[in-house]
């Protein structure tokens, strides 16, 4: 297997070397609609063959954002192909685990909320790779329904586990209890596979797997202090169980805070926080940015093929992220500076 994971860290260097150029960002960044987006991506970009056969004229947001979405899983299925069986048990399989709880979330939102429609949405690219029917999952109305679509999956008893321990009450969910309890087996799956690898390589794909779910658990506390006021308990419920470089006893400031400002202030003092701009108003954007470089100085430095293959394949995924953002400021008519300034390789 080691010839065939030497070839998935030489294709994903190769596939590194064809992302966007800070030159390409800034053509992005001049674009006046997502009809000129389309069309540079097309003809000056590794996106080429992504939207091969797209009429511009007619390209709309919605569509040129799953096309995008698209090529990211593709790139995915194209250097997996040569690791035996995707790498079953090792990292390579990362991201049809993420997806399919990015779904299962959505689902439960739809349910909630008792509005939307998940079925248009669906990524139908990714079906033959789910363990799931996306199709049944969609059209789920209740969660039982949702339970019934993931049977037979490890999501079923994580759902059913959630039921008995928060039963629905008067209709509503708890969705914050069913996306920790979801988020917690992914990190954790994530984790167990990252310690099959080489030693040193373990270590590295564990900071990675940590580095994710930290700075998820910095969006929250942000989120939780600055929109709903909440308390610590409130608080706790909400967090994931993993950490990468605050120190337990730092993070447990910071949840304790009495209001974001101290948060922030707190987190300022910490290595980590250093890289964050104490006065943003919106942490994920700073949060992401961290992760970005940190994933690059990663891949730079790797010499292990499955680190490399997962710092690349998480730097595309927020190349893509990047991508849609600049469409989406592009929609809204925001300034240049602007959207450039909410890229996370900013």
């Amino acid at each position: 297997m080691r010839h065939s994971e030497n070839a998935v860290a030489a294709k994903a260097r190769a596939a590194f070397g064809r992302m966007l150029t800070s030159s390409q960002y800034d053509e992005l960044l001049r674009k006046q609609s997502v009809q000129e987006i389309s069309a540079y991506l097309r003809e000056h970009t590794a996106y080429a063959q992504a939207l091969e056969g797209v009429q511009d004229s007619a390209i709309h947001r919605g569509r040129l954002e799953t096309l995008l979405r698209r090529d990211l899983f593709y790139q995915y299925a194209r250097l997996t192909h040569y690791v035996p069986g995707a790498g079953a048990g090792a990292i390579y399989g990362y991201i049809v685990p993420d997806m399919e709880i990015e779904l299962i979330l959505s689902a439960l939102r739809v349910i909630i909320s008792g509005s939307g429609d998940l079925l248009a949405a669906l990524p139908s690219f990714m079906q033959s790779y789910a363990r799931f029917d996306l199709v049944a999952l969609a059209q789920a109305k209740t969660l039982d329904g949702l339970i019934e679509a993931v049977r037979a999956t490890p999501y079923e008893a994580i759902l059913r586990a959630c039921r008995e321990q928060y039963p629905p009450q008067g209709g509503s969910l708890r969705f914050t209890r069913y996306e920790v309890a979801l988020r917690t087996y992914y990190f954790e799956s994530m984790l167990l596979r990252a310690a099959r690898a080489p030693k040193h390589a373990a270590k590295q794909l564990s900071g990675l797997i940590r580095m994710r779910a930290e700075l998820m658990n910095l969006n929250t506390i942000f989120r939780m202090k600055t929109y709903f006021n909440a308390d610590a308990g409130r608080i706790r419920a909400t967090l994931l169980p993993y950490h990468w470089r605050i120190r337990p006893r730092q993070m447990q400031a910071m949840i304790e805070a009495k209001d974001t400002q101290t948060f922030m202030k707190l987190l300022s003092q910490t290595a980590l926080g250093r890289q964050i701009n104490p006065q943003a108003a919106f942490i994920e954007l700073e949060t992401e940015r961290v992760r970005y470089h940190e994933t690059l100085r990663t891949l730079r430095f790797a010499t292990e093929p499955q680190v490399v293959y997962l710092a690349f394949m998480l730097l595309r995924a927020m190349e893509t992220e990047d991508i849609i953002r600049i469409i989406e400021g592009v929609r809204y008519r925001l300034p240049p500076e602007r959207i450039g300034a909410m890229l996370a390789r900013s």
